[in-house]
């Protein structure tokens, strides 16, 4: 019979002289084997994100066709990112010193979505307006 069981060894808070050569030796009654994992440690200073030049690129479409934006992020951390529409309230833009805006998308840690950079508008015809086969 044969039993499943991970062995880990987890290090928190590691710094530069954690750096060097790990060994996983495996033994039994049969004999051994090995395995040697190398670490490197990346000293990091902490920023805020940075995005792309140039993006997002503002655009003019054709009205019912489908449009991509692309907010391409550089971060040393996992970065939250939110997509909101400006919307209008009762005719006004603003209101108690705040912008009214619409969430569109958000993404982060605990999200799933893969694409969270990419934001799709697409054409959804009403159900009268789809073709049928």
């Amino acid at each position: 019979m044969l039993r499943h069981q991970q062995w880990s060894l987890v290090m928190e808070s590691v710094v530069p002289s954690d750096r060097g050569n790990y060994t996983c030796i495996v033994e039994n009654k049969y004999g051994s084997i090995r395995h040697t994992y190398q670490l490197d440690v990346v000293e990091r200073f902490r920023h805020r994100p940075i995005l792309q030049a140039g993006l997002p690129a503002n655009q003019t479409v054709v009205v019912g066709s489908d449009v991509e934006f692309h907010c391409k992020v550089y971060s040393d951390a996992q970065p939250h990112i939110q997509w909101l529409k400006h919307v209008e309230v009762n005719g006004s833009k603003y209101g108690s010193n705040r912008t009214y805006v619409m969430v569109l998308k958000t993404s982060g840690v605990n999200t799933a979505d893969e694409e969270p950079e990419i934001l799709y508008l697409r054409n959804n015809p009403k159900p009268e307006e789809q073709l049928t086969t």
